[in-house]
């Protein structure tokens, strides 16, 4: 690149100050975009601002950095090696103050943004949030429920403050970024329908636990029908490697959905068998809709985490969730069936 004019190159910088600092909310805003939307005409009709002005603050920020963020070409703008790690700190930034400018923070108002797998909704986290709000009432807290990869990538992106999920293989780069504290250990079970013989018409098998002690392997449910959801999710995954490790093919579910609750009170309703969080079959078996089946051997314990990011660790509502989760993992271990 030829050198810029001498009036237009920035006075260095003082030593204890970064470039980034000296920057505007305008010109991070706008960095944003270009690498948003991929053009700096895209990224100033989408700001409201003139393309020359956008180009101009352009200019001035990567003045200011000494290095090219962006490079030029007939179809657009892309990022150099270097903008590219700028923007993805970046992304950060502007979610943490999109998080500041949210009606709920900006009257004073706290705000946590929490993302959960479906299990925690079933065990720790309403009794955790429940202290939580007992204990602040301005808190306002928005929960994302969700599988465990798209939350933690939202987590990274700064859209939202913690996460509870499970162990995800993630790069050393992304791992280095967050902090997992492990909560507990959730079991997966397979249950069936428990009650009266005869449903809707239908005969059910005859239960595989007439007796209490009585325990039954994979090969043994080869024949019965299944409600499962579908491929690629966690509890998926699971069963498909329980059957392959015990030298079987997977199971063809005769119904497939993505939500164990309602699998369960598929399950409940007729002859169908499914997996379920422990935490969530239990309460249904003690009142007698379902039964668990006791599996041999049983399947494996799912780790489940408090994930943040590391440098978030001292935000005020995090701290007060890390609490509440430790207080309330307690009561939830006491409530676990035995393993």
């Amino acid at each position: 690149m030829p050198a810029r004019p001498a009036a237009s190159t920035p006075s260095p910088l003082p030593p204890d100050r970064s470039a980034a600092r000296l920057m505007s909310l305008r010109q991070l805003r706008l960095i944003g975009a270009i690498a948003t939307h991929g053009s700096l005409h895209r990224a100033s009709r989408a700001l409201g601002v003139s393309q020359p002005a956008a180009s101009m603050l352009l200019r001035s920020a990567e003045a200011a950095l000494g290095k090219p963020l962006f490079e030029r070409n007939r179809s657009g703008t892309r990022l150099t090696g270097f903008g590219r790690v700028f923007v993805e700190r970046l992304s950060i930034a502007l979610a943490e103050i999109d998080a500041i400018e949210e009606p709920a923070t900006s009257d004073g108002r706290p705000l946590l943004r929490m993302g959960t797998i479906p299990r925690a909704m079933r065990s720790i986290l309403p009794i955790a949030l429940d202290a939580m709000l007992a204990k602040a009432p301005l808190l306002r807290i928005s929960v994302t429920e969700g599988p465990a990869n798209q939350l933690v990538e939202q987590l990274g992106a700064g859209l939202l403050d913690a996460v509870i999920g499970r162990d995800l293989p993630l790069d050393a780069k992304q791992l280095a970024r967050l902090t997992f504290e492990r909560l507990f250990d959730e079991r997966t079970v397979v249950v069936e329908a428990g009650g009266e013989a005869h449903v809707s018409g239908r005969v059910r098998p005859a239960s595989l636990r007439e007796r209490r002690d009585e325990r039954v392997t994979l090969a043994s449910l080869r024949e019965r029908e299944w409600a499962l959801p579908p491929r690629g999710s966690f509890a998926r995954e699971l069963i498909d490697s329980a059957f392959i490790a015990a030298g079987l093919p997977p199971v063809m579910p005769r119904v497939e959905s993505a939500v164990f609750s309602s699998n369960l009170e598929l399950v409940a309703a007729g002859s169908l068998i499914t997996l379920a969080p422990a935490s969530a079959a239990e309460p249904l078996a003690r009142a007698g809709r379902v039964r668990i089946i006791t599996l041999r051997p049983a399947l494996p314990a799912s780790p489940i985490y408090l994930i943040y990011r590391s440098r978030s660790g001292e935000l005020a509502e995090l701290q007060a969730l890390r609490s509440a989760l430790l207080a309330a993992r307690a009561h939830h271990k006491a409530k676990l069936p035995p393993g």
